[in-house]
């Protein structure tokens, strides 16, 4: 991946859509703020999508300048996702990596959700 474009980063997880406001209101305080305040995020957003069977699947979202910010974020582990211990046994499944993509289209930055 070129080191000198924008990035978005990918990782979802599922939950029980019972705790989808619970997991709405905590990501705000918790991933969300600490993803907005990073140097190089230009845009972090949890997505939901019901998926009609009693769960929910979650995707946070996040656009960088650099590869570099990310890597100044997370360290060597830029693959790992993060999940705190407590939260671990709220999810029903998880992503084991988190994934990068190239954003080619400036523009495409554009149509994801505000903050």
């Amino acid at each position: 991946m070129p080191k000198n474009s924008n990035i978005l980063r990918e990782w979802t997880f599922w939950i029980r859509t019972e705790l989808h406001e619970e997991c709405r209101a905590h990501l705000e305080v918790t991933k969300l703020k600490e993803l907005r305040a990073q140097a190089g995020c230009q845009r972090a957003v949890a997505l939901f999508r019901d998926l009609g069977d009693g769960s929910t699947e979650v995707a946070v979202v996040s656009t960088w300048d650099l590869m570099e910010s990310i890597c100044a974020f997370t360290g060597a582990e830029t693959l790992r996702p993060t999940i705190a211990p407590a939260d671990r046994a709220k999810l029903i499944d998880r992503e084991p990596v988190v994934r990068h993509y190239l954003a080619t289209d400036l523009s495409a930055i554009g149509i994801m959700p505000p903050e």
